[in-house]
C-alpha cells in the first residue's frame, strides 16, 4: 500500500511565530480620562406612553419604595446591623393600611338629608334680677371663703404667738438674770432644807417629801419626822419659805411676757451699771498713772501729751471691747510683761542718769584752753596760748 492511502496520516502544523505586543507609552492619567469621557451606547426608548417601554422597566410594586435613613446608613457604614428592608416595607404597608382603614371608618349613612334642618336656639339673654341674683350668690361664696381664710389666719396666729411664747421663754431661761432671780432662790431653800433634814432627821428626801405636801398633810409629817419641837419648827419655816419662792417661779414661767420684759430690763439696768464702773475705775486708774509713769503723765508739751492722750484713748477702746480684734488678743500678753518692762525701763533710765553725771564730772576736770588777749584790729592773739600742764596747776592752785 503506497503512502498515499494511508487514512490516519498527520500533517506538520505550521510554526506560530509568537509576537510581543506593542509597549503601550499612555500614561494611567490619559487612560482614566479616556475612559471617563467614553460615553455608553445607550439605546434611545420613547417614554411617551406606558405601552412602548419594555417589561422589564415597568415597576410591579408602587405602593412602597425602599429607602434607607441616615441612621441605618451610618450603622451600615460602621459595619453594624440595620432593620431588614422586607421588615420595613412590611411596617409601611401595615401603616398605610391603617390609614385607608381609618378614611373607610368615616361613614356619613346615619345622616337624612330628606329632614329640615333644626334651628340652632339663641341663648337666652338674663334678665335684671337673675344677674343680679347670680351676682349676690358670688358674693356669698366669696364670703364664705373669706371666712374661711379668716380662721386659718386666726389659726396660724394663735400658732405663731404660741412657738413666739416658747421662744421668749426659752431665751429667758436660759439668761443669767432669770437663774440669779428665780431658778437660784429656790433651789438655795431646797438645799438647805435637806441639810437640815440631813442633820436632824438623817434623811435628805424628807425635804422634799415634804414640799409635795400641803396643809395639815406636811405638819403631821413634819411632825414624825421630827418628833415635834423646835425642830420640826425650823423646818416648817424653811418649807414655807421655799414654797413662797416656788410661787414666784411658777409665775415668772406662766407668764413669759412679763418675766422676759423684766429679764431685759435687768439685764440692761446691769449692763449699764457695768459700764459706769468700768468708766469710774478707768479713770481713777487714768489719774494714778499720770503720776507713777510718764507713759501717762502730761507735761505741757504738745508732742509728749498728744501721745499720751492716744495711749489712753487706745486703752479705752479695749477695755470697752472697740478695739480691733488683734488689739483686744494682745492686749494681756503686753499687761503681763508690763512691771517687768517699766521696772527695766526704770533700771535703764537710772544707769543713764548715773553716766551723764559722770560725764559731766569728767568735763569738769578736762583742760581749759585759753587765748590771749587780741588786738581789735587785727583780730590776731598777742599773746602765747597755756600748755595742758599749766592749765591743769592754775586750776590746782
Amino acid at each position: 500500500m503506497s503512502e498515499e492511502t494511508i487514512p490516519n496520516q498527520t500533517q506538520a502544523a505550521d510554526p506560530v511565530i509568537a509576537s510581543t505586543p506593542e509597549p503601550n507609552n499612555e500614561s494611567w492619567e490619559s487612560q482614566i480620562s479616556r475612559q471617563l469621557n467614553k460615553k455608553p451606547d445607550l439605546k434611545k426608548i420613547d417614554i411617551k406612553s406606558l405601552e412602548d417601554l419594555p417589561d422589564g422597566m415597568i415597576p410591579t410594586d408602587l405602593d412602597y419604595v425602599a429607602e434607607q435613613d441616615a441612621n441605618d446608613y451610618l450603622k451600615q457604614m460602621e459595619g453594624g446591623t440595620t432593620e431588614p428592608a422586607e421588615k420595613k416595607s412590611k411596617k409601611a404597608k401595615e401603616v398605610k393600611e391603617e390609614k385607608v382603614e381609618s378614611v373607610d371608618s368615616f361613614d356619613i349613612s346615619d345622616i337624612d338629608l330628606s329632614k329640615d334642618v333644626e334651628p340652632v336656639e339663641a341663648p337666652k339673654k338674663r334678665s335684671k334680677e337673675e344677674n343680679i341674683a347670680e351676682l349676690r350668690k358670688k358674693a356669698e361664696a366669696y364670703e364664705e371663703s373669706l371666712k374661711a381664710k379668716d380662721a386659718e389666719v386666726l389659726t396660724y396666729r394663735e400658732k405663731l404667738e404660741k412657738l413666739e411664747g416658747e421662744i421668749e421663754r426659752t431665751n429667758f431661761e436660759r439668761s443669767s438674770t432669770f437663774k440669779k432671780n428665780y431658778e437660784a432662790p429656790f433651789v438655795a431653800l431646797v438645799d438647805k432644807a435637806k441639810a437640815f433634814a440631813q442633820e436632824f432627821g438623817d434623811d435628805a428626801s424628807i425635804a422634799e417629801k415634804a414640799l409635795s405636801l400641803t396643809g395639815r398633810e406636811r405638819i403631821d409629817f413634819i411632825d414624825e419626822s421630827f418628833g415635834g419641837g423646835a425642830a420640826a419648827g425650823k423646818f416648817a419655816i424653811l418649807l414655807d419659805e421655799a414654797d413662797s419662792k416656788r410661787e414666784e417661779l411658777n409665775y415668772a414661767l406662766a407668764n413669759s411676757k412679763e418675766t422676759a420684759y423684766k429679764v431685759q430690763q435687768a439685764e440692761e439696768e446691769q449692763s449699764l451699771k457695768i459700764v459706769e464702773e468700768v468708766n469710774t475705775n478707768f479713770e481713777r486708774m487714768t489719774n494714778h498713772l499720770a503720776k507713777k509713769s510718764d507713759f501717762f503723765k502730761m507735761t505741757g508739751d504738745d508732742d509728749n501729751d498728744k501721745l499720751v492722750k492716744q495711749r489712753i484713748e487706745a486703752a479705752r477702746a479695749i477695755i470697752h471691747g472697740n478695739a480691733t480684734q488683734n488689739e483686744m488678743t494682745v492686749a494681756p500678753f503686753l499687761a503681763v510683761i508690763a512691771r517687768e518692762a517699766v521696772a527695766e525701763n526704770d533700771k535703764l533710765k537710772a544707769e543713764l542718769a548715773k553716766y551723764k553725771s559722770r560725764a559731766k564730772e569728767d568735763i569738769a576736770v578736762q583742760p581749759r584752753i585759753s587765748k590771749g588777749s587780741s588786738d581789735d584790729a587785727d583780730g590776731e592773739p598777742k599773746g602765747k596760748p597755756r600748755s595742758a600742764m599749766e592749765a591743769i596747776r592754775s586750776q590746782l592752785r
